[in-house]
C-alpha cells in the first residue's frame, strides 16, 4: 500500500502526508458498534492522543521501512501536526474502503483550527501501514474563469518504466502544428499530479490555464505519492524529485504533438530549487520557470516558517504552541550542531538533509544558458521575499532572467490579504491567479518565438 514518506515542515500544511496529530478527548471510543477496522483505528490513534508512541509503533506493519514510523518519528510528526492544527476535539467513524489488501479507514477528525480526515491504512493482520491528512471534502471541480475548456483535450499517460511507472495527464491544446511543451515539478511531500492542499489544485490552474493559451502541459503523481511505502527508507533527491522530472521532460519531448526543441520545467517549492539542476542535467530545455522556490539553509527556511506560525498563535501557553515550541527547540539544537552526526531531524533522515543542504540553485542558475523566469509571492511564509532577494542578487545583470514579486500572492501563487495562515490552505479553495498565468504564457511564447534567450 502506498505510504506517503516524512515529509519536511517546508510543506506541512501543503499534502495530505503521514504524520501524527494532537488530541484531548475522542467523542467516540471503540465499541461493538463500530466496524472493526475503524475500530483498531481508534484504538492507535488514541495511543498517539496519550503520547505512547512507543504503543503506536508497535501497531505498525512491520514491511513499512524501518526508522521511517518509529516512535520518535511519531512524536515528531505529532508536533508538526499540532502547531498548525491545534487540539483534536472530536473523532468520529467514517467510511472504510478497501485496496488490494488493505483497508482505509477514514476518521472524521474536528480539530481546533479546522476539520479534516484522518486516513488509517491496516493491512490483513490489523497493523498500521499507512497514515494521512486529507481534506473533509474533495477539491473542487470548478475550473477558474481565465480557463477555456474547449480549447485543449488532457490524455491519461505513464512517465517512467516499471518498476516506478507514474500515472499522469497531458493538457494538449487543439489545433494543428507543434506545441510547445512545459513539465510541471512539485514541491516536497507526496504531492498528487494537481499539487493537490486541501481544495487547492494549483497545477490544475497551471495546466489548464497554460493549455487555454496554446500550451502544452505535462503533470504527473510523485512517485512518494504512487509507491510511498514501497520504496526504501534511505531515499533521496534523485529518487524523490530528479529522476522522473527527467524522465517526464523526455517523455514529453519525444510526443509527436510537441516541438522537441520547446520544451520549458516549472519548479514549484522544492521543484523550483531543483529545477536548475535538473536543467543542467537535461541539457535542452527551452527555458525554465522557478516558481517559490527557497535559496537559504533549508533549516533556517523551517525555523523562519515555524516561527511564523508560532506568531500567529494568540495563547502563549497553548498546547500548540508548546509543541511547536519543541519542534523549534529541536530545529535550534541541530543548527548550533548539538545532535548525533546520524540523529534524525524532524523525524527525517539524516542523509536527506544532507542532500538538501548540498543544493545552491543560484549557483546551478548561473551555470545554465537557458532562459529562466522567477516568481515569487510577497504573502509567502514558506519561500519569502528574503529568498527573492538572494535570487536576485545571485544572478544580477543576467539579461536572460526575468523576475516577478507578486504582492498579494500566496505560496500557491493565490490572493489574499493581510498575513497569510496554514488555514489559507487547507480550508480555503481559491486559485491560482490568472496574471501568473498569462506572464507564464508571454514568457514562454517569447521564448518560442525567439529561440534564445531573454
Amino acid at each position: 500500500m502506498a505510504r506517503a514518506l516524512p515529509t519536511l515542515v517546508f510543506t506541512l500544511v501543503l499534502s495530505g502526508m503521514t504524520m501524527s496529530f494532537p488530541g484531548s478527548v475522542l467523542s467516540q471510543q471503540p465499541g461493538a458498534q463500530v466496524d472493526r477496522w475503524s475500530r483498531v483505528a481508534i484504538e492507535w490513534i488514541s495511543y498517539l492522543q496519550a503520547g505512547d508512541f512507543e504503543a503506536a509503533a508497535e501497531r505498525v506493519d512491520p514491511a513499512v521501512p524501518e526508522g521511517s514510523f518509529d516512535a520518535p518519528q511519531l512524536e515528531t510528526l505529532w508536533g508538526q501536526l499540532s502547531a498548525q492544527l491545534g487540539v483534536l476535539q472530536t473523532l468520529e467513524q467514517g467510511p472504510v474502503d478497501e485496496v488490494q489488501t488493505y483497508h482505509r479507514a477514514n476518521l472524521r477528525a474536528a480539530f481546533e483550527n479546522q476539520e479534516v480526515i484522518l486516513r488509517v491504512v491496516l493491512n490483513a493482520e490489523l497493523e498500521v501501514s499507512g497514515f494521512f491528512i486529507l481534506p473533509p471534502e474533495p477539491p473542487t471541480d470548478e475550473a477558474p474563469d481565465y480557463v477555456e475548456e474547449g480549447s485543449f483535450t488532457e490524455v491519461e499517460v505513464e512517465v517512467g518504466s516499471d518498476p516506478w511507472r507514474l500515472p499522469g495527464v497531458l493538457s494538449l491544446p487543439l489545433g494543428n502544428g507543434r506545441l510547445p511543451g512545459i513539465v510541471l515539478v512539485h514541491g516536497s511531500g507526496p504531492n498528487d499530479r494537481d499539487e493537490t492542499i486541501g481544495g487547492n489544485r494549483p497545477f490544475r490552474d497551471l495546466a489548464w490555464g497554460l493549455a487555454s493559451r496554446g500550451i502544452a502541459v505535462l503533470r504527473y503523481d510523485k512517485r512518494t505519492k504512487v509507491y510511498g511505502g514501497a520504496l526504501p527508507a534511505d531515499i533521496g533527491l534523485e529518487e524523490e524529485v530528479v529522476e522522473d522530472a527527467l524522465l517526464a521532460i523526455r517523455f514529453l519531448r519525444n510526443r509527436d504533438e510537441i516541438d522537441e526543441d520547446s520544451v520549458f520545467l516549472l519548479g514549484h517549492s522544492l521543484g523550483g530549487m531543483l529545477a536548475p539542476d535538473i536543467g543542467l542535467r537535461d541539457g535542452a530545455l527551452a527555458g525554465i520557470a522557478v516558481l517559490a522556490a527557497p535559496v537559504r539553509p533549508f533549516l533556517t527556511v523551517i525555523k523562519d516558517q515555524l516561527e511564523y506560525i508560532g506568531s500567529l498563535e494568540e495563547a502563549s501557553s497553548s498546547a500548540g504552541r508548546t509543541q511547536l515550541d519543541s519542534v523549534i527547540a529541536e530545529v535550534d539544537r541541530a543548527l548550533a550542531g548539538d545532535m548525533g552526526p546520524e540523529e534524525p531531524i524532524l523525524g527525517v533522515r539524516r542523509g536527506y538533509w544532507r542532500e538538501v543542504e548540498e543544493v545552491d540553485p543560484v549557483d546551478a542558475a548561473r551555470r545554465l544558458q537557458v532562459p529562466l523566469i522567477i516568481l515569487q509571492g510577497a504573502r509567502d511564509y514558506q519561500s519569502t521575499t528574503e529568498d527573492f532577494r538572494l535570487w536576485e542578487e545571485g544572478l544580477a545583470g543576467e539579461a536572460r532572467v526575468r523576475f516577478k514579486l507578486y504582492p498579494a500572492l500566496s505560496h500557491l501563487f493565490a490572493p489574499g490579504e493581510g498575513r497569510a495562515t496554514p488555514e489559507e490552505y487547507s480550508v480555503q479553495v481559491k486559485h491560482v491567479d490568472m496574471e501568473v498565468i498569462q506572464d507564464l504564457a508571454d514568457w514562454i511564447t517569447k521564448q518560442t518565438a525567439s529561440g534564445s534567450g531573454g
